[in-house]
């Protein structure tokens, strides 16, 4: 019965209709493509902002790596996801802190990090436009959200190695980016990470409360929670490539 029906829908010429509507709307969304996705490498530093911070950028950096993908709406908007991993420390000389005993104790601190995002880009130019050739470059900023990986101690135990915790983050940023060619883009990218915790420079003696681990016995939203900042290069490859008859007479 389907099957008859089908077939007598073919028939018709509200089906002729249909299919011809389905052609023209491939038709234009196939001339109206562009370059949409581009996956990489990030190479660079991270570092920490917080209670303990010198408050100098790049201070006690470490290197960091990753994978990025961006994927591409217009010529002034995109969706990039990424992936980082690096670590964090703190060499504090002599400093005098609530919770040592004596002011003259030297205070050092490791921490191993994992970052995830997806962040919204907005250009502030034209960037890499279907029908404009001399659209290889642009400043950028870019805001999102990010989960934050580290290992959270949290027991009586000083040699506990803590427990993985995922916390929240809020990354923005500013970057630079340019297409090379057709198929590899180039950029650079400066980004914070605003966490929620305190506990990111915590070695490891005692238990902890996370909102207030040096028994400071005060807080404020913007300065007691810690901070974690990315900067480096990344290079990314255009996956999809999408060529159309109407473009051929378009300079690329």
């Amino acid at each position: 019965m389907l099957n008859s029906l089908f077939a007598y829908f073919l028939k018709s010429k509200s089906a002729k209709a249909f299919l011809m509507l389905i052609a023209l709307v491939i038709q234009i969304q196939s001339a109206a493509s562009q370059d949409r996705l581009e996956l990489g490498g990030f190479v660079g530093s991270s570092y920490y902002f917080g209670d303990l911070s010198k408050g100098v950028p790049f201070a006690n950096a470490h290197l960091a790596v990753g994978g990025i993908g961006r994927y591409v709406f217009t010529d002034r908007i995109a969706l990039k996801g990424m992936a980082l991993f690096g670590n964090i420390s703190g060499d504090y000389q002599g400093q005098d802190l609530k919770y040592l005993e004596s002011s003259d104790a030297n205070y050092a601190f490791p921490r191993s990090i994992g970052d995830v995002s997806a962040q919204v880009e907005f250009n502030f130019r034209s960037y890499d436009h279907k029908f404009i050739s001399n659209t290889t470059f642009t400043p950028y900023i870019s805001v999102g959200l990010a989960t934050t990986i580290y290992n959270r101690i949290n027991t009586d135990d000083e040699n506990s190695a803590g427990k993985p915790s995922f916390i929240l983050s809020l990354p923005f940023g500013v970057g630079a980016k340019y297409k090379i060619n057709k198929y590899i883009r180039v950029g650079a990218e400066w980004t914070f990470r605003k966490t929620f915790v305190d506990d990111l420079d915590y070695r490891g003696e005692g238990s902890i409360d996370p909102s207030d681990p040096y028994g400071f016995g005060e807080s404020t939203f913007t300065h007691n929670n810690d901070w974690i900042s990315f900067a480096g290069v990344y290079v990314t490859i255009s996956m999809l490539k999408r060529k159309t008859k109407c473009n051929d007479g378009i300079k690329k």
